[in-house]
This record gives C-alpha cells, structure tokens and sequence, in this order.
C-alpha cells in the first residue's frame, strides 16, 4: 500500500498467512480462518525506543491471551509471547525514516487463536490460545477487539515514556530476575547473567557476574530460560 493511503492506527487484516516474516529470517504462517494475523500502522513522530512498542503490544497481547483463556503466558524477549513454554504468538517491527522522524511504524503481528495441529517440525514448540481453553475455540473478532482496546492506552503511554508501564513489562518477560546463558553476536557466553528486564529504550539489561551493568539490543543477544 502507497505511504500516502496509509492514517496513524490503520489495522490491516489478513484472514490467511502463508508466507510471513518472523525474526532473524524465520516463517510464519496461519492456517485460513484459525488465527489472527493483522499490522499496526503507527505514526510517532521522533521517539527513542522504538523497540518498546513492540514490548507494548506483547504486553497488551499477554493481557488479552491471560483473561480469555485464564493462562499465563510469558513475554520471551525480544518479540514472541509462549504459553507453557510454546510459542503461540510474535510481532515484528519494521520502520521507514524521513530524516531523524519516523515516517511509519508498522507492528505485524500473528498469534495462534484457533489452530489444534502444526506441521511435525513445530508440533513440540508452537501453541495456540485454544489449548488452554478446555478445547473451547475463541471468537477471533472478539479477541482482536479486546485486543484492539487495549493497545491503543498502551501505545500512547509509551509515547510518553511511562515508567509504570516498562515495569510492568519487565516483570512479564520470561527470565525476569533469573540468571541465564546469553549468545552475543553470536557467541554464547562463558558465564551466566542475570536478566534485569528492558531499559526507557526497550534494551536488555542483565548484570554479569562482577556486578557489572550491561545493555543489548535485540539484534545483538538472545537467550533461553530453562528452568
């Protein structure tokens, strides 16, 4: 779609996804009908951490995810949300520049509502919502609705910056205040950290072993809980 038809909180809906991006290269896709995959147009302005609006709209899709189907689900840094250890959700952020002002955010999004059975390479590490509802599948409309109301305060509070809301973040994120193996750049790291959440610019923050304070981007480090 042209730059100039596109409005600040454009949704665009898909009802079927099969050749999707997902981070460092990944596929996504949706069975027709099942899930729910839509992009967010946001237009900001100048901002510094653009990697919190994505943290934010995980966080409102926790929230939905927890009260529809009375889980608990995780926010696995820097972009999926899992239930149980499963990947049931991801967004990915993409970004167009007009000097130092962003031109146009758009958050892609897809979250398994509906869908029972993946193909075999993903049937130990993908989820949908509808697995944690004793089999009961989930009005999509509904979901995206519920959804929909609540991204649209928590985008704005971090347009402002909101504390609150980085905090409350943080104590969603899988590995929150627990010590972990990080891979760098590549390179997996000899000694653990311990994960102290995002900073005001959505950068993780872990502390090394000498109690030294250390932050990355999420091009830069990932990391796995495993216990």
């Amino acid at each position: 779609m042209p730059a100039r038809r596109l409005s600040h909180g454009l949704v665009c809906l898909a009802d079927e996804q099969y050749d999707g991006k997902g981070q460092y290269g990944r596929r996504w896709s949706s069975t027709e009908g099942e899930n729910l995959t839509f992009t967010i147009v946001l237009m900001p302005g100048e901002v510094q951490g653009l990697q919190l609006f994505s943290l934010a709209l995980m966080y409102g899709l926790k929230q939905t995810v927890d009260t529809m189907a009375s889980c608990d689900s995780r926010i696995k840094w820097p972009n999926d949300l899992c239930i149980s250890g499963r990947k049931a959700g991801g967004v990915l952020t993409e970004c167009r520049y007009n000097g130092k002002q962003i031109d146009r955010m758009l958050l892609g999004l897809g979250v398994n509502i509906n869908q029972t059975t993946f193909p075999e390479h993903l049937q130990d590490t993908a989820a949908s919502v509808a697995q944690f509802t004793g089999g009961q599948p989930l009005d999509r409309a509904l979901f995206l609705a519920v959804l929909l109301n609540k991204l649209e305060p928590l985008l704005e509070r971090t347009r402002d910056g909101d504390l609150d809301l980085i905090r409350d973040i943080n104590r969603c994120i899988d590995g929150y205040g627990k010590w972990v193996s990080i891979e760098v750049d590549g390179k997996r790291g000899d000694t653990p950290v311990k994960v102290l959440g995002v900073n005001e610019y959505g950068h993780l923050l872990v502390l090394d072993a000498n109690d030294d304070l250390k932050s990355f981007t999420h091009e830069q480090v990932r990391f796995d809980v495993t216990n």
